[in-house]
């Protein structure tokens, strides 16, 4: 992608389309980052992820993946619980990923037994929420 990027704009360049050409080459930098397995993200080994408690979501992700995009861009911050594992950097994740579909299924979301292809902010919301009322209620029939 960088590479057909910067030849068209040397194209544009020589054809005295200087902004056009700034843009493009701007554009493909842009784009070689970010569908670059070597752009930076959360990340968390898929076998310490395992180890959180049992309420945490484990969301494999990939840089460049439209829909991991959308769903990182969705659920930020300390209080969701979730484990963001990119296949890019953890090859047990990339066998887990092959095993549910490939690159297709991505965000693929882990929580308890079940398991979510395609995941949505809405679907990972409701899917904890539904996780939360089985451990709270689990826990009152072995109260009582």
């Amino acid at each position: 992608m960088l590479i057909g990027g910067l030849l068209l704009a040397v194209l544009l360049l020589l054809a005295d389309q200087w902004i056009a050409a700034i843009a493009v080459a701007l554009f493909s930098v842009f784009m070689a980052y970010w569908t670059s397995p070597l752009r930076s993200g959360p990340h968390v080994p898929l076998a310490e992820a395992r180890t959180q408690g049992p309420g945490t979501a484990i969301i494999l992700w990939a840089p460049g993946n439209p829909l991991s995009a959308r769903l990182q861009a969705a659920i930020r911050g300390p209080r969701q619980e979730v484990a963001w594992v990119n296949v890019f950097r953890d090859p047990h994740a990339q066998e887990l990923l092959t095993a549910h579909g490939g690159t297709g299924a991505l965000p693929l979301v882990l929580l308890g037994e079940q398991t979510i292809a395609n995941a949505t902010a809405g679907m990972l919301l409701d899917l904890q929420e539904a996780e939360q009322r089985r451990r709270t209620e689990g826990g009152d029939v072995g109260e009582r």
